[in-house]
């Protein structure tokens, strides 16, 4: 159930399971007896949803946390490769938008986001697509995009609402914001950054926070998950190093998208080298006590099943065809060699699954 009240603020009937830190009260929630229990545009923390919770009150009215944007893309964009086609110049352009006047061009990424979340459900195997795709020069705008369409997906494959799943795909186009304000140079340095470099690379996730929490109605859940994406379970994340319990849902989801991409466009100790999903995955599962285990379990499961069928090529030059996915290890997985022999790359110490042949 959904309303709509002035000012383009969409008001949604939420289950308390979908409730996340930041999402804000559109209506008194009253006890019982007629006590009022939460008012009306008080700010939910995790506290205040236990408490809910404790309470059996099963739904509650909310702020949609993404605000009605005013429509700027064609809307005969009905295919996800089309949606993905344009939200990158949107992306490159409110980047530049945001170097020369410090503010973000919020309804234009908000309708990219949407379009991106609407389209992504019904694309079949959308994230082996994305890397089909000529990249952009800037490799910014790419993860961006990639980020958000990634992040839409999980969301959907843990079945949250349409409306949450909008605030997910708009957080993860946003979550690298603060690099529009880092010098250009920075960010295309070839090589592993310096510590020096590194710690100024860091400063994105402030910038980018500064950035979003000038925005007018913009959902805490949003400016949570900018800030908190690089945050890990274990502490050992930033800014803030801090833990599981105090990262927001959506950061956690972000993360894990973030990480995957960075795995399948990004090498800085070796850019030339052939980038695999099935070595991001991996890299993801090493990372599983570090990240939120459901959604990297829930990712992991989802992507194992696409990757099934494909021809690859081994860290031996060997090629073949996977004919079975190892969910514990994905770049190590069975592959049936051109020779018609089947290697079990579990019991090949040093063999392993290198890059999909395209």
């Amino acid at each position: 159930m959904s309303e709509t009240v002035d000012e383009n603020r969409k008001i949604i009937e939420q289950s308390i399971e979908f409730l996340v830190p930041g999402m804000e009260l559109a209506r008194d929630i009253y006890s019982s007896d007629g006590k009022i229990l939460f008012n009306q545009n008080n700010i939910l923390s995790q506290h205040n949803i236990q408490k809910l919770g404790n309470w059996k009150i099963p739904k509650v009215f909310v702020y949609s946390e993404v605000a009605t944007a005013n429509p700027i893309t064609d809307p005969k964009l009905q295919k996800f490769i089309n949606t993905y086609n344009q939200s990158v110049p949107v992306v490159q352009k409110a980047f530049e938008d945001i170097r020369s006047s410090q503010e973000i061009p919020l309804d234009a990424l908000t309708a990219a986001a949407t379009d991106i979340a609407s389209d992504i459900a019904g694309a079949g195997n959308v994230i082996d697509r994305l890397y089909n795709l000529p990249p952009c020069d800037d490799y910014t705008m790419y993860h961006s995009v990639n980020v958000s369409a990634i992040s839409a997906l999980i969301a959907i494959w843990l079945k949250y609402p349409p409306e949450s799943v909008n605030a997910i795909s708009l957080a993860g186009l946003l979550h690298d914001v603060g690099k529009s304000l880092l010098p250009p140079e920075l960010l295309h340095m070839p090589g592993k950054l310096s510590p020096a470099d590194y710690e100024h690379y860091r400063q994105h996730v402030a910038y980018g926070y500064d950035l979003v929490s000038k925005i007018p109605n913009l959902s805490q859940s949003i400016t949570a998950a900018v800030f908190q994406h690089h945050e890990r379970r274990d502490g050992s994340g930033y800014p803030g190093g801090i833990t599981d319990y105090y990262i927001h849902p959506y950061a956690k989801i972000v993360a894990v998208a973030d990480l995957y991409d960075e795995g399948m466009t990004i090498n800085r100790e070796n850019p030339q080298a052939e980038l695999s999903p099935y070595v991001s995955l991996q890299t993801l599962r090493n990372e599983l006590h570090r990240l939120d285990p459901k959604i990297c379990i829930t990712f992991l499961d989802n992507m194992t099943n696409f990757l099934s069928g494909n021809r690859v090529s081994l860290t031996d030059n060997r090629q073949g065809r996977v004919v079975f996915i190892n969910k514990e290890q994905p770049a190590r997985s069975m592959v049936r060699l051109d020779d018609g022999t089947v290697l079990d790359l579990r019991e090949e110490e040093n063999i392993s699954i290198h890059y999909i042949i395209r």
